[in-house]
Order: structure tokens, then sequence, then C-alpha cells
């Protein structure tokens, strides 16, 4: 199977205006595909987080971690859909070549909240890879063996596409510098001080995926499974993401 060079989710607040429901920040989304575009040669796949989309659907109808109602479910992908479009279209004409699969159409969560990407997925992914594409996926909502469905958050796509196609990196961008401790930016976690650090990471109002906190749970998942680094930069600088795709460690690096 195609290995990948990069992983890299997009967290909502880098490609939406989390503050204003379904508006989509066309203005970073044409700076970070130009800093995509120019990693000339490197295999990159693209997640990207629901932001002021998924999440303002989807907050209206969660009950227990779960969306029981026909109408909210359609709500949800409904804004996941836009979305995809939004950022498709940006990357495309930025020289991009994105090609977006939807998390929705091929996944259902198992007993327990379990859930793995199929063979057909996956095999896709990699042709996608191996043919110059840039594969794409978005935090979905993805239906249940039990009943109604459940969010998918990007931060755990990108967790298991790093893992299933090997990445050197997995990279989150942000809208801040890195992981933020008392004394400002940490820049290096050990795996052993992961859950020291996830307790002390708080949410957001609006997030329903976790926030930091879910990002590093998902950092300690990758590893544990045989990940080889993760890094937490800030999408929202311009330069940043295309020094990250050239080999830097800027930001939080975690080993």
């Amino acid at each position: 199977m195609a290995k990948a060079d990069y992983v890299v989710k997009l967290g909502g607040s880098a490609i939406t205006h989390k503050g204003t429901p379904f508006s989509a920040n066309a203005e970073h989304m044409r700076r970070l595909a130009k800093e995509i575009a120019g990693a000339a040669g490197k295999k990159i796949i693209i997640v990207y987080g629901g932001g002021s989309f998924g999440h303002a659907a989807a907050i209206k109808h969660l009950s227990g971690g779960r969306i029981s109602t026909p109408s909210g479910i359609a709500e949800v992908r409904a804004a996941m859909l836009a979305l995809t479009n939004e950022l498709t279209r940006e990357f495309v004409a930025e020289g991009v070549p994105v090609f977006a699969f939807a998390p929705s159409s091929s996944l259902v969560f198992g007993g327990g909240g379990s859930i793995r990407f199929g063979k057909a997925t996956l095999e896709a992914v990699a042709k996608a890879l191996e043919g110059g594409l840039v594969p794409a996926m978005g935090g979905d909502i993805i239906l249940d063996r039990g009943g109604g469905a459940r969010i998918l958050s990007g931060d755990t796509i990108a967790r298991m596409l790093g893992i299933r196609f090997s990445a050197k990196t997995l990279a989150f961008g942000t809208d801040v510098d890195g992981v933020v401790g008392a004394s400002g930016v940490i820049r290096a976690i050990s795996r052993t001080e992961l859950p020291t650090v996830i307790k002390m990471a708080g949410g957001r109002s609006g997030d329903v995926t976790g926030a930091m906190a879910g990002k590093l749970a998902a950092v300690r998942d990758y590893l544990s499974r045989g990940g080889r680094e993760a890094l937490i930069f800030n999408a929202c600088k311009p330069g940043v993401l295309a020094r990250v795709l050239a080999g830097s460690h800027e930001g939080t690096i975690i080993k």
C-alpha cells in the first residue's frame, strides 16, 4: 500500500470562521492550498475539521453522543458536504488536485463505538496517492448499527489514516502555536507525559469533538499503535504549514 509523507489535519478554526455558523474562511483556505501546492513531490493526505459547519449543525441535535432523528442526521451531513465543496473549490483553484472522500459513505459505527476503514476505502485512498492526487476527508456523521448516528472527528480520522499509510508525520493545524502550558508553548512532549498534558488541556465552547484534549488523545492512540511522531502547529499563521511540510518541527512535537 502507498505510504504518505504527511497526514495533515486542518482544524475547523483554520478553515472556517468558528464564531459565524456556516462561514468558510476562504482566505485561509487559499493560503493553505498554496502552501500545500508548494510541497512538490510530497505525498500528503488532508483531513479537515467541521468548524462552523459541522459543529454548528451537530450541537443542535447531539444527545448522549448520538444524533437520533433523521432530520438531524441529514442536516449535519448537508453541512459537511457544503464545507467539502468550499474546500475543494478553493484547493483546486490553487492547483492542489484534491480528491475528497466522504467517510459517511463507507463507514459504520459498530458495537461500543468501534470503527475502522474497510479495504475498499483504503485501496481508493492509496490509488489517489499513487496517482498524484491529494486525498482529503472531513470529520463526518456516521450511521450506527445501534441506531441513529455518531460524530466521527477529523482528529480520529487523521490518526487512523496516519497509521494505515505509515505517515512520517501526523500534523494537526490549529489556531494556536502548539500545546500551551503555564509558561507558554510546550515545544516537546514525550509519550509518557501525554496523560498529564491531556488532563491539563481544556475544551472549547461549541466544539463537539474535544478541542485540544481530543487532538492529544488522538496522538496518544496514534503513538500507541506504532505512529512515529505528531506535531501540533498554528495553521492560521502564514508560512507555518509550508515550513512543516519542508521538515520543520514548528509548534509542539510529540514522539
